[in-house]
């Protein structure tokens, strides 16, 4: 009788263990595309062979098109991870499609702010080859740019804490932490 009792009871705890480490693969496939993509980002935004390092080397050389071109290299990554994160398969996650839209505004939001250079590089260039009044209204338009640029700055925080926040749901929602 005995014996009995324990088997159950081992049998339910082993059942309850086994349940309570079955974790979502469809979860942790889209974590893990989460994961990817930031670390794909930050590489090319910080990273030592980064696009952006390659872009500030440009414009240290005053390499104006060069830097462009970069830049244009830079959208295409942006673009290629938001369409990533667009088309991954969300159905029938927990939180799943609020993480979706929140890591694609995220995106979006990095994607402009990084983008912005562009209008900064022309401005740029006239200070260095154009007349004195195009250079002086090139210093101006620069400091009316740098107040523009905060404002994506503080849409990148903003977007940033949110995509945070719907990660720690998800992942608590979807047993993966």
């Amino acid at each position: 009788m005995i014996r009995n009792v324990l088997k159950n009871i081992f049998i339910i705890i082993s059942v309850l263990i086994a349940l309570s480490s079955c974790k979502n693969k469809k979860a942790e496939k889209f974590d893990a595309l989460i994961t990817a993509k930031e670390s794909r980002a930050f590489s090319m935004l910080v990273g030592e062979k980064g696009l952006e390092t390659i872009k500030l080397n440009q414009l240290i050389a005053q390499e104006y098109g060069q830097a462009l071109h970069t830049i244009d290299q830079q959208e295409l990554v942006f673009d290629s991870i938001i369409n990533d994160i667009k088309k991954a398969d969300i159905v029938g996650l927990l939180e799943g499609k609020e993480v979706q839209l929140e890591a694609i505004n995220y995106y979006r939001a990095l994607k402009d702010l990084f983008m912005f250079s562009r209008r900064e590089i022309v401005q740029e260039k006239l200070m260095h080859s154009g007349t004195k009044e195009q250079q002086y209204a090139a210093q101006d338009q620069l400091l009316v740019l740098a107040r523009q640029k905060q404002v994506c700055y503080q849409q990148v925080y903003k977007s940033s804490e949110k995509l945070h926040a719907k990660r720690k749901k998800f992942e608590a929602e979807n047993g993966l932490k």
